[in-house]
This record gives C-alpha cells, sequence and structure tokens, in this order.
C-alpha cells in the first residue's frame, strides 16, 4: 500500500513541476506543453510497451517504468501521448483464445481395403483420397482449450501424448504452434515411463482450416499415425456469442 502512494505522489509531483505558472510558456502553443500520463498496463508486459510506443515519442520525452506495478510514467506533447493512449489501449488486451478439435487416426495399408471404422465416418473416405492406406481407425478425440502463450499437453489413448504451445496470434488468423509435438509412451529397462517424440515441428495453421498430419517411420511404411487439428477461436470475456467447436 505504502509503494502505491509513493507512486501516485510521484505522478502528482511530476504533473505540478510540468505545469506552467500562468498559461502556456513563452513561444509555445497549449498542444507543445510538456504533460504527464501514467499507463498500468493489465494483460501486457511494461517493457513490450515500451518498445511499441518508441516510433510515436519526440525527441523531447521521457519515458518511465515501473515494473512492479506493470505501468509507465510519459511526459511528452498532449497530442503524442493521445496517439500512444490508442496505441496502448489496443495493444493492452487479454490474450485471445482457442479451441482444438483433435483426432488422432491410426492408418494401416496391410488390411484389406473396405475394412474402415465406422466411427471415423467420412473422415476415413477423405483420408483415402489423401494417403495410400487401406483401414483408418480412430484412436482418440478430444476438445482441448489454450489461448496466447499457454502450453497444452493431452494424452490421445493409452499410449499418446500431444504437446504444443501457442505462439502470439496477434488480431490475424494465423497461429503458430511452436513446438508441435506428438509423442508415444516408453518404458525403460527400469519400468519408468517416458515420452519418444515421434513428430516434432513448428507448425503454422489457419483458423476453422482443418490441418492434417501424417506420421510414420518410413515413407513406404505399411503404418501411420495421422493427426487431424480443427482450432477455432473462442470469444473473449464480456463478448456475445462467439466461435465455438463440437468434439466430433
Amino acid at each position: 500500500m505504502r509503494k502505491a502512494i509513493r507512486f501516485v505522489a510521484f505522478v502528482v509531483f511530476a504533473l505540478l513541476a510540468f505545469a506552467p505558472a500562468g498559461g502556456a510558456s513563452p513561444g509555445k502553443t497549449a498542444s507543445e506543453e510538456a504533460s504527464v500520463r501514467v499507463f498500468v498496463l493489465r494483460y501486457k508486459r511494461v517493457e513490450e510497451a515500451a518498445l511499441l510506443i518508441r516510433p510515436h515519442l519526440s525527441d523531447s520525452a521521457s519515458v518511465t517504468l515501473t515494473q512492479k506495478l506493470n505501468a509507465m510514467t510519459i511526459t511528452d506533447r498532449e497530442e503524442n501521448l493521445k496517439t500512444i493512449a490508442k496505441v496502448v489501449a489496443e495493444f493492452d488486451v487479454p490474450p485471445r483464445g482457442f479451441t482444438f478439435a483433435v483426432k488422432l487416426v491410426r492408418a494401416r495399408a496391410d488390411v484389406p481395403a473396405g475394412s474402415m471404422a465406422q466411427e471415423i465416418g467420412g473422415i476415413g473416405a477423405k483420408l483415402k483420397t489423401m494417403f495410400q492406406f487401406n483401414d483408418y481407425a480412430l484412436i482418440d478425440s478430444a476438445l482441448l482449450k489454450g489461448s496466447e502463450g499457454t502450453i497444452v499437453s493431452y494424452r490421445l489413448g493409452e499410449e499418446y501424448v500431444l504437446n504444443f504451445t501457442i505462439g502470439a496470434a496477434g488480431n490475424g488468423d494465423e497461429l503458430l504452434l511452436s513446438p508441435f509435438q506428438l509423442s508415444r509412451w516408453k518404458k525403460t529397462d527400469q519400468g519408468r515411463l517416458y515420452p519418444m517424440p515421434l513428430y516434432r515441428a513448428s507448425i503454422p495453421i489457419l483458423l476453422n482450416q482443418t490441418l492434417v498430419v501424417g506420421a510414420s517411420r518410413e515413407e513406404g511404411s505399411k503404418n501411420a499415425l495421422i493427426l487431424i487439428l480443427l482450432a477455432q477461436e473462442a470469444a473473449r470475456p464480456g463478448q456475445p456469442g462467439g466461435k465455438t467447436v463440437e468434439k466430433r
């Protein structure tokens, strides 16, 4: 509580120090007079905001960061401060949330054609046009949730685990999942389980578009794993409606 009081006292002192005595200084208009404004960020780091506002500062401006409060105090012309306020408001928003509909499918070529598992349905028919396998069986499916900068991890079936980190999305429709890793649980000689990576990469995906990733030991393998992923944006707090994904 004492730190907050000292911070406010500092701001008041700064305002008094820059306030002109008896109107604007000779030769300067009101818009050219220095003003002070404090910006307290709720969602983003103040260090990132400080880099973002640099192009909008005048040569005589000053910026003081208070990291404990995630705040910055800026002294500059009023017209610049108005622009900076708009930039900060657009930047300091809650992280975007997303839902990921995931299906893990086992593909086989060493079985008779037409033995496709019923739970795959129409997806199996689409996969047959993309890969040279006869059978596609669903291992597991899930609906996962995450937001920018978070790690998503989920166990698919009894043997597999999926991990990925959601990169900063900005305002666009493209997400970068990096690293994106599908692993299989293995046992050591001592009987301890550990995840053995089967597929690892940085994957850019587009919202509302289905991504299909195939993983096999070699190109001519008779068995493979196929991961089907559909990402959509979740509604932000306070937003009506929102896009949702249902488990399929």
